[in-house]
């Protein structure tokens, strides 16, 4: 076996560090020569095509093929400067009542979880929910008249960490 080995070494001993760089430079230029000739090629092809689709669309005209393109019914096309949006006056009749139901009812859900986390986290006591419950009913004054009010005293009823009865319930909205 170690004869073998040092026959394999012995081969490689014909070859002089100048023989191996020529090579070396030799098979280096060879591949970027194949390289550049081949992207070369795709590039020629790929310009050949795009020159195709132009001429091919020069020929056709919007138009002409199937017609002016139509905005769907009920949308219209504004200039951006006169797009606008005005809050809506509280009170004034909702088509369906969905916008004050999506809208203010999680609201009102929302600042009542605060509420609650506050209590939790400083053992609050009933009064103290009372004193922090004023700035929801100041904000929300006339969610009494919202369809969906009984799912906001039931998710009260639900959270509150003391027991609160009906009257107290409706007491706490008037």
């Amino acid at each position: 076996m170690e004869r073998q080995d040092k026959s394999n070494f012995m081969i490689l001993h014909f070859f002089t560090w100048q023989q191996f760089l020529v090579a070396a430079v030799i098979f280096t230029i060879a591949w970027y020569a194949g390289y550049l000739l081949f992207t070369a090629k795709g590039a020629k092809k790929q310009k050949t095509v795009e020159r195709l689709q132009k001429d091919w669309e020069d020929e056709l005209e919007d138009d002409e093929l199937v017609g002016a393109n139509k905005l769907p019914e009920g949308v219209s096309e504004i200039e951006a400067h006169k797009l606008g949006f005005v809050p809506r006056v509280w009170g004034e009749p909702d088509a369906d009542g969905r916008e004050t139901q999506l809208g203010i009812i999680p609201d009102v859900l929302q600042d009542l979880k605060t509420i609650f986390h506050i209590l939790e986290n400083e053992n609050g006591t009933k009064d103290d929910f009372y004193s922090l419950f004023a700035s929801v009913k100041a904000r929300y004054y006339n969610i009494a008249e919202i369809a969906n009010f009984t799912a906001i005293n039931e998710f009260i009823r639900e959270n509150a960490l003391f027991p609160i009865s009906d009257e107290e319930l409706t007491n706490l909205w008037n």
